[in-house]
C-alpha cells in the first residue's frame, strides 16, 4: 500500500514536469528561430515521446494506464496556440499504438476509445470557451480528476477485463490532488515571474515620465528592422515651443506635466488617426523632443497628419490651478534613403526641426 502511494506520488510529479515542460515549448512556440514545419514536427513529436512515455510508465509501475490525457487536456485549456486542439485527437492514436504493440488491440475497443476521446475533446473546448481568462478554473479541475480517474477504468475494462478497485481510484484521486496543486503552483510563480519580468521590461524600455518608449528602446527597435523596413521609414521630430520658458515661468513641475500632457495627446491623436497601430512609434528623444517612426506612409501624409495635430493640440488646454496653458511645437520630418545610414534620417530630421524653429516655429518642416 506504502509502495503503491509513493509510486503515485513519484507519477504525478514527473506528469507535471512533462506537462510544464510542453507547456514552455508551446508558450516559446513562436519565438524558436526555426521553420514553421520543423517547429511542428519537434512539437508532435515531443508530444507523442511524452504521452507514450506515461502509458509505458504507467502500465509497469502500476499496473494500468493512467494520467495519458494530463499533458494535452491542460495544455488545450491554458495554452494560447489554435494548433494544440490537435493534441487531445492523438492520444488515441498513441493509446491504441501502444497496446497494437504488446498484442492488447481490440476494434471494438478501437472504437470506444476514440469515442470517449472525442467527448473529453467537447467538454475541455466547452470549459475553455466558458471560463477561459477568468480567476476560477474549479470546473475544469474536477473535469481533468473525472478524466484522470475514470480513463483508466475505461482502458483496464476494454483491454485488459479488469476492474480498478477503491484502492486505485483513491490512489488516483491522490495523484491527481497532486497534480493540481503543483500546476497551480506553477502557474502562481509563473504569473509572478512575468509580472516582475513586464515591470523591468517597462523601467528599462519606457519613460519614467511620460510613461512612452525611451531612447534605449529605439534603437533596439531600429536594429530589429529588416533592411527593407528601414528603407520604409519616415522619421518625425517633435519639439515642444518655448519649454524652457514654461519651466522659468511656472516650475518645473508643470513642466514635467507639460511633457506628460504632450505625450498623452501625441499618443491618442496617432491612434485615433492611424488605423493599423504597428505603423507608428512614439519614443521620448530627450528633454522635450519627441521622435515618431512612421512606416507605409508617404512625406506628405506624414506631414498632413502632423499639420492636424498641430490644429488637435491647439484646441486642448493644460489646466493650471490658476490658469489654462496651450502647447505648440515644432517638427522636422526626413524619410529614409537607402544609401544613408537610418542615424543619418535621425539628424535630417533634426535639422528639418531647427529650420522650423528659426522660421517661427509651430511649424513642420520637410528635410530637402
Amino acid at each position: 500500500m506504502i509502495i503503491h502511494l509513493i509510486y503515485t506520488a513519484m507519477y504525478a510529479i514527473l506528469v507535471v514536469s512533462l506537462l510544464i515542460s510542453y507547456d514552455l515549448f508551446i508558450k516559446n512556440f513562436k519565438e524558436l528561430n526555426l521553420r514553421l514545419s520543423f517547429k511542428i514536427l519537434i512539437g508532435i513529436v515531443l508530444f507523442i515521446s511524452q504521452v507514450y512515455f506515461i502509458i509505458s510508465f504507467s502500465l509497469n509501475s502500476i499496473g494500468y494506464v493512467a494520467y495519458e490525457y494530463t499533458i494535452p487536456i491542460f495544455i488545450y485549456y491554458f495554452g494560447v496556440l489554435k494548433e494544440k486542439i490537435y493534441l487531445v485527437g492523438l492520444v488515441p492514436v498513441i493509446l491504441l499504438t501502444f497496446f497494437a504493440l504488446i498484442n492488447k488491440f481490440d476494434w471494438q475497443a478501437m472504437f470506444f476509445i476514440i469515442g470517449l476521446n472525442y467527448v473529453i475533446l467537447i467538454v475541455t473546448y466547452s470549459l475553455k470557451k466558458i471560463f477561459y481568462g477568468k480567476a476560477n478554473h474549479t470546473f475544469f479541475y474536477l473535469f481533468s480528476i473525472l478524466v484522470t480517474v475514470g480513463s483508466p477504468m475505461v482502458d483496464s475494462g476494454l483491454f485488459y477485463r479488469r476492474e480498478i478497485g477503491f484502492g486505485d481510484v483513491v490512489f488516483l484521486g491522490i495523484g491527481s490532488g497532486i497534480i493540481l496543486f503543483l500546476w497551480k503552483y506553477y502557474l502562481h510563480n509563473q504569473k509572478n515571474f512575468l509580472e516582475k519580468i513586464n515591470t523591468k521590461i517597462i523601467e528599462r524600455n519606457y519613460d519614467e515620465l511620460t510613461k512612452i518608449k525611451n531612447f534605449r528602446s529605439l534603437n533596439e527597435d531600429i536594429s530589429k528592422l529588416t533592411l527593407i523596413e528601414k528603407n520604409q521609414l519616415i522619421v518625425g521630430m517633435l519639439d515642444l515651443d518655448h519649454f524652457k520658458q514654461i519651466n522659468d515661468h511656472y516650475g518645473h513641475q508643470i513642466g514635467n506635466q507639460a511633457l506628460t500632457f504632450f505625450a498623452e495627446k501625441l499618443t491618442t491623436f496617432l491612434d485615433q488617426k492611424i488605423e493599423d497601430p504597428s505603423l507608428v512609434e512614439v519614443y521620448r528623444y530627450g528633454g522635450e523632443e519627441f521622435l515618431v517612426l512612421f512606416r507605409g506612409h508617404t512625406l506628405s501624409e506624414v506631414k498632413n497628419i502632423i499639420e492636424e495635430f498641430h490644429a488637435f493640440l491647439r484646441k486642448e488646454q493644460l489646466n493650471l490651478d490658476a490658469a489654462q496653458l496651450t502647447l505648440y511645437f515644432s517638427a522636422g520630418i526626413s524619410k529614409a534613403e537607402p544609401a544613408l545610414d537610418i542615424s543619418e534620417t535621425f539628424y535630417q530630421a533634426d535639422q528639418a526641426l531647427y529650420e522650423a524653429k528659426r522660421k517661427g516655429r509651430n511649424r513642420t518642416i520637410i528635410f530637402t
